[in-house]
């Protein structure tokens, strides 16, 4: 009989320096009693951090697609690592709206971390709801993909998180066990001290002086279980459930069966 434990946290974690939240989101128990084979799905934040010197590392991950869901502009002030094990990257772009806005109210009045919370929260909500074009791109390259398959943006937790909590249910993953690996993020350590320096540096060419605020640092590192449970309630309000927004990113009969098939053991 197979395990339904859930592995150890911290073996999920993939150590290649200058890599953001790298790991490993298979090995779970789906719910008709198969486990998530581990070794071919993946997810993180920015590669532009990691070393030519850990390309190798890198490359023995055996990945075959990069999903790459940064916007144009994050794209471009930190780009990929070019050639090598990156030359599989596709460039799936999301930048919600609501981030355009909350950075121009941000110019009036600094937020505080009750606003960025509920910043993260509207996020994940229009995810879900306004980039199904987005995911439907990344469905089909997990498809189409024989080895394995890694899915970024900036921080590996938001756009990221929401795309392979999609995958996990497509699965047969339990909503507790996704809502688990989701809350992962929050034990990327890296992850803290990376927001707050690109925070600071921000801050301080707006003209702010002093170190930044713990709470808002938290509040943009880390996710919160309502954020993933107010997009899943964006898709039963748009797309009538979960089966109705597979049907609106394309997946078919015949891609859930392949995707099990390769997926579960």
């Amino acid at each position: 009989m197979k395990s339904t434990a859930i592995p150890d946290t911290h073996e999920r974690f993939i150590k290649i320096e200058g890599s953001v939240n790298l790991r490993d989101f298979g090995g779970y128990p789906t719910e008709d009693g198969k486990t998530v084979k581990r070794g071919l799905l993946f997810r993180c934040g920015n590669l532009n951090g990691i070393p030519k010197k850990s390309w190798d590392e890198f490359a023995d991950l055996d990945i075959g697609v990069i999903c790459d869901l940064r916007s144009q502009e994050e794209a471009k002030t930190m780009p990929s690592p070019q050639g090598g094990p990156f030359e599989c990257r596709v460039h799936i772009p999301i930048w919600p709206g609501s981030s355009n806005q909350f950075q121009e109210a941000a110019q009036d009045v600094p937020p505080t971390a009750d606003d960025f919370n509920e910043f993260m929260h509207l996020v994940t909500r229009e995810i879900a709801r306004d980039h199904v074009d987005a995911y439907k791109q990344t469905v089909r390259e997990l498809v189409k993909t024989e080895r394995g398959f890694l899915l970024h943006c900036s921080q590996g937790k938001d756009r990221t998180g929401f795309g392979a909590a999609i995958i996990l249910t497509l699965l047969g993953v339990s909503h507790d066990i996704i809502m688990h690996d989701y809350l992962v993020s929050n034990e990327a350590a890296e992850l803290v001290e990376r927001t707050r320096e690109n925070m600071q540096k921000v801050a301080e060419e707006q003209g702010f002086i002093g170190e930044m605020d713990d709470s808002i640092i938290q509040a943009m590192a880390g996710v919160r279980k309502e954020s993933l449970l107010g997009a899943f309630e964006e898709i039963d309000e748009h797309y009538g459930g979960i089966h109705g927004y597979f049907e609106a990113i394309g997946i078919s009969q015949s891609d859930e069966e392949h995707l099990r098939e390769r997926l579960l053991e």
